[in-house]
């Protein structure tokens, strides 16, 4: 089954997704969205999660990188665990896509006129966020110092020689701390910021590396001819319900540090691994919606 990438370009998220498609050497379809509110064509499957990407298989939906990245491990292609490290990928990627995509952030945007942004993407952002951008402009300096650390300690752990963080092949923790610095790479008002986090020994060379796996085979989609993809039965759900919650009971899912309202659906998994709820979609049926435990909120709806 295609999986669907619904995405706009200048996202990093949505850049580790690419890479990742890369990487796995996978065909994928695309379905490109506003960098703002309304994404009609996102929301009309996961009811209310509007965060960049969305990966669709099927009647599957798999909302933030950290559902998005094991939904791909299950496909053809290279492991986005590789051993040694295996699932401390996943770490890796937790705090490059936590707390260190908030210093990127700074590193990126600190300097960057508001007028740069746009009017549009800047209301939604403080609605959504509660995105304050003098105070982003003050941080900006110890923000930019904190991603610099992430650059450091990126060129010591290739300094033996190694390819990527963990020997030979690339894995998802060096996808997240890519896209960190493609983020920021990105945006001409941090050129300099850039240039000194590639500029530490041996990361310009691991950069290159993964941004030559390039972004696997892309089709253009419309979001009605993913929709139909939809109509078809969504994988059986594994995994458990824990207390307090109930399988079967009708739960809202929303994201910490969001004003965006919950997903709301029947809840099939709730556990330390991940999130699964049931949703009836019109024109498409029954549909799974997945999110990583970390990072999520779940509420009786």
């Amino acid at each position: 089954m295609l999986p669907i990438l619904y995405h706009y370009e200048a996202s990093p998220f949505a850049e580790l997704v690419r890479a990742a498609f890369g990487v796995k050497r996978l065909a994928w379809g695309s379905v490109l969205v506003p960098n703002i509110l309304p994404k009609p064509d996102q929301t009309r499957l996961t009811g209310s999660y509007a965060r960049t990407p969305m990966v669709q298989i099927g009647a599957d939906i798999y909302c933030d990188t950290g559902a998005i990245l094991p939904a791909l491990e299950a496909l053809p292609g290279p492991s986005l665990y590789p051993a040694p490290l295996g699932p401390l990928h996943r770490m890796i990627a937790s705090w490059a896509n936590g707390p260190q995509f908030f210093a990127h952030v700074g590193a990126a945007m600190g300097a960057m006129p508001a007028d740069a942004m746009g009017e549009g993407f800047i209301k939604d952002r403080q609605a959504r966020f509660g995105m304050d951008l003098a105070a982003l402009g003050k941080s900006a300096p110890h923000l930019t110092a904190q991603a610099m650390v992430a650059s450091a300690w990126l060129s010591d752990t290739l300094a033996d020689g190694r390819a990527f963080i963990g020997g030979d092949a690339p894995g998802a923790g060096d996808l997240a701390l890519y896209s960190n610095i493609w983020f920021v790479r990105a945006v001409p008002f941090a050129a300099a910021t850039a240039a000194a986090m590639l500029g530490q020994p041996h990361v310009a060379d691991w950069y290159a590396r993964m941004a030559g796996f390039g972004h696997g085979e892309r089709r253009e989609m419309t979001g009605d001819e993913a929709l139909a993809l939809a109509a078809a039965d969504p994988l059986p759900v594994s995994g458990s319900v824990d207390a307090p919650f109930t399988a079967g009971m009708l739960a809202g899912v929303s994201q910490e540090g969001t004003r965006d309202a919950p997903s709301v659906g029947r809840l099939l998994r709730c556990d330390s691994v991940s999130i699964v709820i049931a949703r009836d979609v019109e024109g498409a049926g029954t549909v799974h919606v997945h999110f990583p435990r970390l990072g999520q909120v779940v509420a009786s709806a």
